[in-house]
């Protein structure tokens, strides 16, 4: 599986993946975001409704990278 950050809003409240499982010939996309002034606690997941599934452990690696920079 391949996962790729596209980057943050420039206010560090949302971070972008892609994510490519392993045979899948289309990237998956999905954000963390959480609202101006809130902590961790706060934070949305969103998925791209084109993307299809997401695969459970990219969400899980998502979750630790978000807590490091959100």
């Amino acid at each position: 599986m391949e996962i790729a950050t596209v980057g943050t809003d420039g206010d560090d409240r949302a971070i972008e993946f892609r994510v490519r499982p392993e045979g899948a010939l289309e990237e998956a996309c999905f954000a963390i975001f959480r609202e101006h002034d809130q902590d961790w606690e706060s934070a949305r997941l969103t998925i791209d409704p084109h993307s299809g599934s997401v695969p459970l452990a990219a969400v899980e690696w998502a979750v630790e990278f978000a807590r490091e920079y959100l």
